[in-house]
């Protein structure tokens, strides 16, 4: 999303290896937080049937029968859905900052800014096929294909250069703004230029955790069913409240704060709350399956 610091995005992951919030059991969109753009205000199509969301900066996505419905800033045609995604067979979404990114058949497709063929955020020829899960970030782009993750897009700052230990035996993918993260083996890996200690990773990091979520400048885990984190912590969100000390399934980073979800349907969110993303609805406080954090509002199917 995740998604982004000062102003830019990044791609928020909540859970597994599908680089979106996921479940088994189709529900309806619930929206909090800024609204300038309308990302606040789902469709009524998402009023039910919805597996995935996906937050963007200042958009949403959701995957419904197949078929990705976008809403929010239309601009770079973030929300104009390729009309061969719009005849379904999509699997799996990820909204970035101007760029989301889906899968259908194994291939990756992505639409909106600098994805049109030669552009820079126009998937490479090895997403073509076989591809498992993909996380758009601010202006680049992972992919997780047997195990290895592939990158690009803009990558002045490290953020494409995989390395060797990501190459193979990755389970889970998560696009920060200019870095990115994944999981191997309970084991937090993370390249990036690191000017808010997002990529230290902590020794407890480096085993026993089971989902990892990049935000603009800071890296959350879970591990044990806790939340942990590091990086920038200017808006105190890695003061992890007491609430997400235990049984936390899903998580998601946005801009400046963060959000998890419990294994009894609740939502927490903490700290940056200048627009509201971390005044958590009565609505969200049970019965909640799936969550995604965007850049300063939030997304939950429940």
């Amino acid at each position: 999303m995740t998604i982004a610091v000062g102003l830019a995005l990044v791609a928020t992951i909540a859970q597994g290896a599908a680089g979106a919030a996921e479940t088994s059991v189709a529900g309806q969109v619930i929206a909090w937080g800024s609204d300038y753009d309308g990302q606040s205000s789902p469709p009524d199509s998402v009023s039910s049937g919805v597996t995935q969301v996906s937050a963007g900066l200042a958009h949403g996505l959701a995957l419904k029968d197949g078929v990705p419905i976008a809403w929010g800033n239309p601009g770079d045609d973030r929300t104009f859905v390729p009309i061969d995604l719009r005849r379904g067979g999509v699997t799996a979404i990820s909204a970035g900052y101007k760029h989301n990114l889906a899968i259908k058949n194994g291939k990756v497709w992505s639409w909106g800014r600098f994805t049109q063929p030669g552009g820079t955020l126009a998937p490479p020829v090895e997403t073509q096929a076989g591809v498992d899960a993909v996380s758009a970030g601010y202006l680049h782009s992972l992919a997780l294909k047997d195990g290895k993750v592939i990158a690009w897009g803009f990558g002045s700052h490290g953020e494409t250069d995989v390395p060797a230990e990501a190459l193979s035996g990755v389970d889970a993918i998560a696009a920060g703004m200019y870095f990115s993260v994944a999981l191997k083996d309970g084991e937090v890996i993370c390249w990036g230029p690191n000017h808010f200690g997002e990529c230290t990773i902590p020794a407890e990091a480096r085993s026993g955790v089971t989902a990892i979520a990049a935000g603009s400048t800071f890296t959350l885990a879970i591990k044990n069913g806790r939340v942990i984190g590091w990086g920038n912590n200017n808006y105190h969100q890695l003061d992890m409240p007491i609430e997400v000390d235990d049984h936390v399934v899903a998580i998601g980073a946005g801009s400046q704060h963060s959000l998890a979800l419990k294994d009894d349907g609740q939502v927490v969110a903490w700290w940056y709350n200048a627009q509201g993303q971390s005044t958590v609805p009565s609505v969200a406080t049970t019965g909640v399956k799936a969550i995604s954090a965007g850049g300063y509002f939030n997304l939950a199917i429940k």
